[in-house]
């Protein structure tokens, strides 16, 4: 894997150590750079039943697939987002330079099989590769981020807790959270933020173009293994996405991550949230949409515990490890 970003962690790490734990399976991690950034040796693959990763390993990967079909070794690509970032993504420019975008279709079409993580994208996937399952994204839920108790407050918590590749997502709900928090004293919880990073400090700015008031809590980002207390300290979680192919094929993790802590979302009407099966995420369009949701949030009028539930019964990766097993042991018996 590329590191031990959030995809990463979500869909090769953290479903990877269950199966390791509960006896499925050897893992092995390898990641084609160290921390200096220099290029690792190829480990050795020919000890290997069966290699998997996500997206595209980069510059290493026609070397890798080349070995793995010259050993007969079958490998699956596991995919989180479609292969074409819209150009405002923060990634898009290295993206082009480094022709991310081909490599990936290029693992996809010699993938034995590829994982994906809704069905949306599956139907993306199935025009390179027939080989397509779903495997959605999910929790843990022993893990001790989803697990600490929830942080009382007498004042109101907004919270979004994503990536810095959400700028213009967040500029769909910036007036809206603004005029809100002013007008009621309540806090907005940007959780992930880097001072250093122009696109984070970018994001802060166009929520609150004259600076940074008292109800705008700047919360740093840190490991994604802990990222999970963030919603032990919100009240209502919002997930605006601007309508494009690419955000079509998202994933609805952030239902799940808010029904760990029984919070309820306010999410943009498309997508992964659009005719959402949880009854505990409420849909907004325009500003004016927002603000009201807000508004009825704030009036405890907005039930998160319906996403518990939608957590607990889709979103526990105990249960959907088990289809990963399944997938596995088919590629392997077939090969």
């Amino acid at each position: 894997m590329n590191g031990l970003t959030g995809v990463s962690y979500h869909r090769i790490y953290t479903p990877l150590h269950d199966l390791m734990l509960r006896g499925f399976a050897d893992i092995d991690v390898w990641t084609p750079r160290d921390d200096k950034g220099q290029y690792r040796p190829l480990p050795d693959l020919s000890k290997y039943d069966l290699v998997i990763w996500n997206g595209t390993l980069a510059e290493p990967q026609d070397q890798i697939i080349r070995i793995l079909n010259e050993l007969s070794i079958p490998f699956i690509v596991d995919m989180d987002d479609h292969w074409r970032l819209n150009r405002y993504n923060p990634a898009y420019h290295e993206w082009e330079a480094r022709q991310l975008s081909t490599k990936i279709q290029k693992a996809i079409f010699h993938a034995d099989a590829v994982i994906c993580e809704n069905e949306r994208l599956a139907q993306e996937v199935m025009k390179i590769n027939r080989n397509a399952y779903v495997v959605p994204n999910a929790l843990n839920l022993t893990d001790l981020q989803w697990n600490v108790g929830k942080k009382p407050s007498p004042i109101f918590r907004v919270g979004y807790i994503g990536s810095r590749s959400h700028r213009y997502d967040l500029m769909i709900v910036a007036q809206a959270v603004r005029e809100f928090c002013e007008e009621t004293g309540s806090e907005f919880h940007l959780c992930g933020y880097d001072p250093s990073d122009k696109e984070w400090t970018a994001i802060g700015y166009e929520l609150a173009p004259v600076g940074h008031p008292d109800w705008m809590k700047l919360k740093p980002g840190v490991h994604p293994s802990q990222y999970g207390i963030r919603y032990s300290e919100i009240d209502v979680a919002l997930a605006p996405i601007i309508s494009n192919g690419f955000n079509n094929c998202k994933s609805d993790l952030k239902v799940k991550e808010a029904g760990a802590y029984s919070i309820p979302v306010i999410a943009s009407d498309f997508g992964p949230y659009k005719d959402h099966p949880s009854s505990g995420v409420y849909h907004a369009r325009t500003t004016r949409e927002w603000k009201d949701q807000l508004y009825r949030a704030m009036e405890g009028r907005l039930d998160g515990r319906p996403n518990a539930e939608y957590c607990s019964e889709q979103g526990s990766l105990h249960n959907v490890n088990l289809d990963r097993v399944e997938i596995f042991s088919e590629v392997l018996i077939t090969r």
